[in-house]
């Protein structure tokens, strides 16, 4: 159960407002979902923004899943097909499942929230940045980190990473927002984002990233997660991933290293070991440890990188999971050209190069 369990709603709740009232209308029909170990308090405090809207709001709480990706109870999963708008509420990761696709394939949006936030991480930190200017960042990451041409990425990190892996065709450009952006409101993924061949519609809350799929079978080297890992939580002890040809052959370290290999060995499938199935850029000026990924994985200049399914960013790996490892001063170079040292861009991301 939440730590927070019982505790009392204080605090503004204004950043949780926003991307509610942004979207959804007085009679519209809402469904959110959490689960047990998810801090009770954020549904609370939904729930009752949502009913300032006006909105048909239902709430649904069930036992906590295995892992991300992972779908609610079959009788929630039939809800959601019903609803307008689906909110993510769980303490896993439920964008990326079968029933949220489901749903947004058929035009009903989810709103993300999950992956274990607290009230207080709705109350600053990642939540308070402007999404615009994350926006504005995640197109000239692209541009002038990668460029459309970028091929070979190599990663370094002071805990000894030393990771190689191919982007070529993989670079997208997402648009700089115009004068109609509005920071708060649903995207669709494939428009929006430059993204074809996808059903995303959604609003993720906290954001703050680049990502990119990276070619499948093309990543080698020493991989070693500093900071934050997904199901695990914030790192007392280094997790250190042995690749060969996109694949992790050996996971080594201290108790978390041990917690990694039991939990794909009882929860994974053959394509859990794939690596990287994301390599993704930290944007998020706001963003502050929280020992989380949904927060931990926004930090500026931080690069995080995934574990099984990829499909839903551009590549073509199915697994049962998805699994992000945050490094938190990582070295990036691309073809032979440093872009990022220890955590620090060497480039301008939010305007053109000089």
């Amino acid at each position: 159960m939440s730590l927070a369990t019982g505790g009392m709603i204080s605090g503004t709740l204004e950043y949780l407002r926003r991307p509610l009232v942004r979207n959804i209308e007085a009679g519209k029909k809402v469904l959110v979902l959490s689960d047990f170990d998810h801090d009770p308090r954020v549904w609370q405090a939904v729930m009752t923004i949502l009913a300032d809207i006006g909105a048909d709001a239902t709430l649904t709480l069930f036992e906590r899943r295995p892992a991300d990706y992972y779908d609610p109870p079959s009788a929630v999963v039939e809800a959601m097909m019903k609803s307008d708008f689906n909110i993510l509420l769980a303490s896993t990761g439920m964008l990326h499942s079968s029933a949220s696709f489901n749903a947004m394939a058929a035009g009903i949006p989810s709103i993300c929230m999950d992956g274990g936030m607290t009230l207080e991480m709705f109350q600053s930190g990642a939540v308070t940045d402007d999404m615009r200017m994350i926006a504005v960042r995640k197109h000239y990451v692209s541009k002038n980190v990668f460029g459309s041409n970028a091929r070979m990425c190599r990663v370094t990190s002071d805990y000894g990473t030393d990771f190689t892996y191919s982007v070529e065709n993989r670079i997208t450009l997402p648009p700089l927002p115009g004068s109609d952006f509005d920071q708060y409101k649903i995207i669709d993924f494939a428009k929006d984002e430059n993204r074809p061949g996808n059903n995303l519609l959604y609003y993720l809350f906290p954001t703050g990233e680049f990502n990119v799929a990276p070619v499948e079978g093309s990543a080698n080297g020493k991989l070693v997660i500093d900071l934050t890992m997904h199901h695990i939580g914030r790192l007392l002890t280094p997790i250190e991933l042995t690749v060969k040809d996109g694949r992790v052959v050996g996971i080594d370290g201290g108790p978390e290293a041990r917690i990694l290999r039991d939990y794909l060995e009882t929860y994974g499938d053959e394509n859990a070991y794939m690596c990287p199935a994301e390599a993704s850029i930290g944007v998020n000026a706001k963003a502050v440890v929280r020992g989380i990924q949904r927060e931990d994985k926004n930090i500026w200049g931080t690069l995080h990188f995934g574990l099984g399914t990829n499909v839903d960013v551009g590549g073509s790996i199915k697994s049962k999971i998805h699994m992000d490892g945050v490094i938190l001063h990582p070295t990036l170079e691309v073809d032979g050209v440093k872009k990022i040292e220890r955590g620090r861009f060497l480039v301008p991301i939010e305007r053109e190069m000089d």
